[in-house]
């Protein structure tokens, strides 16, 4: 569900009114426990991550690309994010 709140900046009791309204979709849908866009993982899967990083990182290093620089692990992380399917997506 999509919700558009059109909020008058003059209408002070409507401000007040479009917060009662987002807060209520809030404890609806937002405040319950793992709801939402939570990237969890067991400890077997994360060392597999690692292992696959670091595999990945001596080859890089190799072939004279910088692993250790930010530009590497962005992009290493984006691609793990797109194949991973139990990654919800933003």
């Amino acid at each position: 569900m999509k919700l558009t709140l059109v909020i008058d900046t003059d209408d002070v009791e409507g401000i007040h009114d479009s917060f009662k309204i987002a807060g209520h979709f809030y404890r609806k849908y937002a405040g319950r426990p793992n709801y939402g866009h939570q990237l969890s993982y067991g400890k077997i899967k994360h060392i597999k991550m690692l292992r696959a990083f670091a595999k990945k990182a001596i080859e890089a290093h190799e072939a004279g690309e910088d692993p250790a620089g930010l530009r590497y692990t962005k992009e290493y992380t984006e691609a793990l994010m797109k194949d991973d399917p139990n990654y919800p997506g933003i």
